[in-house]
């Protein structure tokens, strides 16, 4: 059954001006124009408003990786998640397109090739297009503050060796989901669901419930 804008709005928290954005973009198709100022819109346009927000959300996707993940061949919204999973270098891809040599990154923070290299031995950093973006250089300077605070980087080993952990098991458990289900669009995004909402809640809650607890205690 076709929906007003005010019906829409409702049904998706969205205010009126990011829908019309959203199409003049061209990532919602155009309304049913019944009357000049009466548009009808697509059932179809909740579950499409809901996915382009989920990436906005969870992925921090710009309205540009959106509309080249939209362009890809055989895109379909009913199977937006199965291109999200074939695509994720697109959707991960750092938001500035400046990308910085080693050198750059070293002379940008004052530190030599044998420290960055380090870094990216242990898996802390990683290169992307050949160099580092924005990102990287943003993590390298956390780690120098912090490398100055913890001289034995027992944090930083404490969350590689998890997230190592975690990634295989987030793997391990997408190949069996994957091979299993009759729905590949639902079991993706509950993997999505899993590694991008449950996962940050559980260990960020997790931080301050024993913070809580040992400063009740003190």
């Amino acid at each position: 059954m076709p929906l007003k804008m005010s019906q829409l709005t409702q049904l998706t928290g969205t205010p009126k001006s990011t829908i019309l954005f959203y199409i003049k973009e061209g990532l919602l198709p155009e309304p049913q124009k019944i009357k000049p100022n009466v548009h009808l819109y697509d059932d179809d346009f909740v579950d499409r408003i809901r996915f382009i927000k989920y990436l906005q959300s969870n992925f921090n996707a710009s309205i540009s990786q959106i509309k080249q993940l939209m362009q890809q061949r055989d895109f379909d919204f009913s199977r937006g998640f199965e291109a999200v999973l074939d695509t994720l270098d697109l959707l991960m891809a750092p938001s500035s397109p400046v990308i910085f040599s080693a050198g750059e990154v070293c002379a940008k923070l004052d530190i030599s090739r044998e420290t960055l290299n380090h870094y990216l031995e242990i898996g802390a950093i990683f290169e992307r297009n050949g160099g580092f973006s924005e990102k990287e250089v943003e993590i390298l300077s956390i780690l120098l503050e912090l490398e100055k605070m913890d001289p034995d980087a027992s944090l930083l080993h404490t969350y590689l060796k998890h997230a190592k952990t975690v990634a295989a098991s987030e793997v391990n458990l997408a190949e069996k989901l994957l091979e299993s289900s009759h729905d590949r669009n639902s079991a993706i995004k509950s993997l999505f669901d899993a590694t991008l909402i449950l996962k940050p809640y559980l260990f960020n809650m997790h931080l301050v419930h024993t913070y809580q607890n040992r400063k009740s205690r003190s």
